[in-house]
C-alpha cells in the first residue's frame, strides 16, 4: 500500500537560545487518538492512530535531523530542495512520551538557525508547528479502546518535515495555537489529506522560487522571498563597499595625479653636467663619478684633511659652508700661474764663471705645488 502525506498540528513551548546563536524549542508534534481529513470526494474520513503506530521505534528514529521548514512545501523536502527550505532541524536528542488522560503524546525540540524565522518566532509571527509525515492509512473501519469509532488506522509512519505556520495556518481553530509561554496544554492535532480532488479543493497556483516549486502566498513562498530579498540585500551592501572601496582608491589615485610635476630630464642632465664641469678641475685626472652623491664628489675634491677638520664644527650648515668655502678656494688657484717671484736668476748669481752657482729654489717649490715643472716660472716670462 502507498504511504500518503499527512500534516499535523502541534505547538511550540519556550524558546531557549544556543551558543551559536540560534534558539532550540520544545515542541509537542504528534499524539494518539483519532484525528479528522477531508478525503478526494469532500467527504470527512476519521483515522486512528494506535499508539503501537505513534510511537513505534522506526516511526521515531525517523524523527531526529528532519528539516523544519516555514509552511508545508508541496511534496514534501527533497535533497534538491533543502537547503533553500530549511531553516533548523528536529533535535537528535531523544523524543519524550507524555500522557493526558487517554491521549498520549510525543514531545521533541526544534533548532531554529535562520536569523529572520528567529525574528518572527520572537515577534510572535510564527506560532504553530506542523507534521509533515508519510503514513500507510488501513480502509478499516473500528472502534478505539475508548469507544471513539474511526474509518481507517495508520501505519509505518516516517517524519518528512516540520513545519512553522502562522496563527491559525493549521486550519484547527484556537485550540491549534502555539505557544511559547511555557504552557504545557497540548493542542489539538487535525489534519488534511493531500490526495483531494481538484473539483473539490482548486489547485493551488504554483509558483517557482531559487528552482523550488511552492503554492503563490504560502507561508514556504514568502519564507523563500524573504531569505532571497535578504541574500540580495547582503550581496548589494558587499557590492556596495567595493564601490565605495574602489571610488576611494580612485580618488587618492586621482589626487596622486594632480600633484604629480613631470619630471625635466634633460634640465637634470644638464644641472649634472654643470656641476661635474664645475668641479673636475679639481679631481684627479680619470674621477670616476658613478654612484657618488655630490656631496661625496666634494669631499674627494678638497681631500680628506678638510673633512676632518669641518666634522669637528657643530652644524650641517656649517660643515658644508667650509667644504665649500675650501673648494672653491681650489677651483680659483686651479690652471693659474704663481705671482713672479723677484731672482737674480734661475741659473748662476754673477756672470763670473769662477764663482760658484746659486739657483733659487723657491720659485721651483711654489710651482711644483701646482703641479708645473721647475723653471717654468722663469720661462713664462
Amino acid at each position: 500500500m502507498a504511504s500518503v502525506l499527512r500534516f499535523d498540528i502541534g505547538r511550540l513551548d519556550r524558546a531557549k537560545r544556543t551558543g551559536a546563536g540560534g534558539a532550540r524549542v520544545p515542541a509537542t508534534i504528534a499524539r494518539t487518538g483519532v484525528q479528522t481529513y477531508t478525503d478526494q470526494h469532500g467527504k470527512p474520513v476519521r483515522e486512528y492512530r494506535p499508539p503501537e503506530t505513534v510511537f513505534a521505534q522506526a516511526s521515531l528514529d525517523s524523527l531526529g535531523s528532519i528539516p523544519v521548514t516555514v509552511g508545508h512545501p508541496p511534496g514534501g523536502v527533497t535533497p534538491s530542495n533543502h537547503s533553500a527550505l530549511s531553516v533548523g532541524h528536529v533535535s537528535d536528542a531523544p523524543s519524550t512520551r507524555r500522557r493526558d488522560g487517554t491521549t498520549e503524546w510525543i514531545e521533541t525540540s526544534l533548532v531554529i538557525s535562520d536569523a529572520a524565522t528567529l525574528r518572527k518566532i520572537d515577534a510572535g509571527e510564527l506560532t504553530e508547528v506542523s507534521m509533515g509525515y508519510l503514513a500507510e492509512v488501513i480502509p478499516e473501519p473500528g472502534v478505539t479502546p475508548d469507544g471513539e469509532p474511526f474509518d481507517a488506522w495508520h501505519k509505518n509512519v516516517v517524519f518528512n518535515h516540520s513545519a512553522l505556520l502562522k496563527d491559525g495556518h493549521a486550519r484547527a481553530g484556537s485550540g491549534a495555537r502555539l505557544r511559547l509561554d511555557g504552557n504545557q496544554e497540548p493542542s489539538m492535532f487535525i489534519r488534511t489529506d493531500d490526495n483531494t480532488s481538484p473539483a473539490q479543493t482548486p489547485a493551488a497556483r504554483l509558483i517557482k522560487v531559487d528552482g523550488v516549486d511552492m503554492p503563490y502566498g504560502s507561508d514556504t513562498h514568502v519564507q523563500m522571498l524573504e531569505r532571497s530579498i535578504t541574500a540580495q540585500t547582503k550581496r548589494a551592501d558587499e557590492a556596495t563597499a567595493s564601490l565605495t572601496a574602489a571610488q576611494t582608491e580612485l580618488g587618492t589615485a586621482k589626487a596622486t595625479i594632480a600633484a604629480y610635476k613631470p619630471v625635466d630630464v634633460n634640465g637634470l642632465v644638464q644641472d649634472e653636467l654643470a656641476f661635474r664641469s664645475s668641479v673636475l678641475p679639481a679631481l684627479a685626472k680619470g674621477y670616476d663619478f658613478t654612484g657618488k652623491s655630490r656631496d661625496a664628489v666634494r669631499a674627494d675634491a678638497v681631500g680628506a684633511a678638510v673633512i676632518a677638520d669641518a666634522a669637528k664644527l657643530g652644524s650641517d650648515p656649517e660643515r658644508a659652508g667650509y667644504v665649500a668655502a675650501h673648494l672653491k678656494i681650489k677651483l680659483d688657484a686651479v690652471g693659474k700661474l704663481p705671482a713672479p717671484l723677484h731672482v737674480p736668476s734661475p741659473i748662476l748669481d754673477s756672470a763670473d764663471p769662477n764663482k760658484p752657482k746659486r739657483v733659487d729654489k723657491r720659485a721651483d717649490a711654489y710651482n711644483a705645488s701646482f703641479g708645473t715643472q721647475p723653471g717654468a716660472a722663469g720661462a713664462a716670462k
